[in-house]
This record gives structure tokens, sequence and C-alpha cells, in this order.
């Protein structure tokens, strides 16, 4: 499993909300700030993205918009247009008689299941902005939009499972894109740009109960120590043991959520011995002891 499988894992089917919206006339909605990655897709027509503190971006035909850090945001026909909540716009329907509607724009959240999902080992591009005439010169993408839209379009037998997979598909392929995008900003898209820190991902992702040390990660990835650690620091953004407890610390949130296993067991999956240190680690880390996240349901 790639890290990049691992990312969309975070996100579960029953988190995933996806609407078509065929519409005449004015219209826009609202998305209140939570806990979610939100796209969106003009199909036909335009319209304008409204976010706080940033000037309102146009969208055009063809236009696929991500939002990752969970903010509040206005999508609307107008740059000045009135937006109501997105539950309710889904709700209202639209009185075509007969015509072509003047736009249709796809809306979809993903929530995460834990509360790593935008920060340290799962961060992402908070924003993240695909033209048309982009996606149209991405095989893979125009290929998962067009079949995207004809499954919104029909209700045959299978279709939400299907809607998920082409949705997780698309959002596969729009983070590498934002890879090859990313610049020198740091996050774990940029480091995967790097085969030898990508080998270092891959290992650390599938067996996080191996006792890492710098120096395995530094072998691993055929460098020094030294050169390891300023590479993985500058491309990642933290240092590789910080960055490896995150992770432990991201699995073992995700496995208390799914079920009943034993703490001790959970501890040993993510490379702690001792039950008590683990515990000690992952209040640390998500600011409560294991048992009362998976009580209440942290990061749901």
């Amino acid at each position: 499993m790639t890290v990049l499988d691992q990312w969309m894992r975070m996100y579960s089917r029953p988190q995933l909300t996806l609407v078509r919206s065929a519409v005449v006339g004015r219209w826009g909605f609202s998305l209140d700030p939570g806990a979610t990655v939100a796209f969106h897709l003009v199909k036909k027509g335009s319209g304008w993205l409204r976010r706080p503190g940033v000037p309102a971006i146009r969208l055009e035909q063809g236009d696929l918009v991500v939002i990752a850090n969970g903010e509040a945001h206005d999508v609307t026909d107008r740059k000045d247009g009135l937006a109501e909540p997105v539950a309710e716009f889904a709700r209202r329907s639209f009185e075509l008689s007969g015509r072509e509607p003047d736009a249709v724009i796809f809306c979809g959240t993903l929530r995460a299941d834990t509360a790593r999902r935008q920060t340290g080992v799962f961060a992402i591009p908070p924003f993240i902005h695909l033209s048309g005439a982009e996606i149209a010169d991405d095989p893979g993408i125009a290929g998962l939009v067009a079949l995207l839209s004809a499954e919104l379009e029909c209700t045959f037998e299978g279709n939400e499972t299907l809607i998920e997979s082409l949705t997780a598909g698309l959002m596969i392929y729009v983070l590498r894109r934002a890879a090859e995008q990313a610049g020198h900003s740091p996050g774990w898209l940029v480091a995967m740009n790097d085969p030898q820190l990508a080998r270092v991902f891959q290992a650390i992702h599938a067996t996080p109960a191996e006792p890492w040390t710098v120096e395995e990660m530094a072998s691993s990835a055929g460098l020094s120590r030294a050169t390891f650690s300023r590479r993985f620091a500058e491309r990642v953004g933290e240092p590789p043991l910080s960055y490896l407890t995150a992770w432990r610390m991201t699995l073992a949130g995700r496995r208390l959520l799914q079920g009943k296993q034993p703490l001790s067991r959970i501890a040993a999956e993510v490379g702690y011995s001792s039950e008590a240190a683990f515990s000690r680690a992952f209040k640390r880390h998500h600011g409560v002891a294991p048992a009362a996240y998976r009580n209440v349901g942290v990061g749901v």
C-alpha cells in the first residue's frame, strides 16, 4: 500500500458526501468550517470561489478546486452573489422546465477519521486549483471526471460503491498533480518526489512496529545519517523521528476508533512494547489519553 493509498484510508465511505446540482438563475452555496476536505467541479457554466482573507477566484467550466484545510468558503454564480448552506442548496430543486441548466456543479466533502487529517503526517496543500485545460491535458483526471459525471447522473445498482471508488481515484490523481506542482514547500508530497526519501516513507508506513532509528532510515535511503536528516527535515518540515511518531500516533488513533482491540495490541502494532509508554506518547501527541480518545471519538 502506497502512502497516497494510506492518505485515502483516512477517509471512509460513510463520511463521503457528493452531490450534483443542475442550476438556473441565481445560485450559491456555503460550507461551514469543519474537519473536511471539500472539492468542487464546475461541469458546466462558471462561478466564483470565495475564501476568508483572500481575493475571490473565478471558476470556469471544467475547473476543479480542493479546499483541504476545512476552512469556510462559498461558491456562487456572481462575485458578490448570495450563498445558502450547502445542505439546503443540495435539497432545493431547480425547476428547469425543459431548459438547459445555466450551471452544473459537483460538490463533495471527505471527513477524516482522525484529528491528524491535515497536520504533520498527512498534511496536503490547503488549496488546489486545476483549470479545465489542465484536467483535459491529464488523461487520468479527465477520465475519472467523465466516469464520475456519468455515475452521478444514473441510479444503477452498485452506484454508490463505484462513486466512492472513483472519488478516491480522483483525489489520488489530484494529489499526484499537486506533488508535481508543490515546488519547495515542505511536506510529504514534496518528499515523495525524492526517490531516496520515498523509499523511507514506504518502509516506515508499511512497518510502523519496527524499532526504527535515524541510522536505519538513512541506510534505507542510501544516505549518510547527516545528509538524510538534513534532507528529510528540509523536504518534510520536521525531523525523521518526529514524523515517525506522528505516523504511529495517527495509525493508533485510527485503530482506537475502528474497534475494541486491546490497548496492548495497538501499542505493539505501532512500535511500543510498553502500554504505559504508548499511553504517554499518545496523550502527548493527541492531547487526550487513548481510552478517552476511543470513548468520545476524537477526530470523527
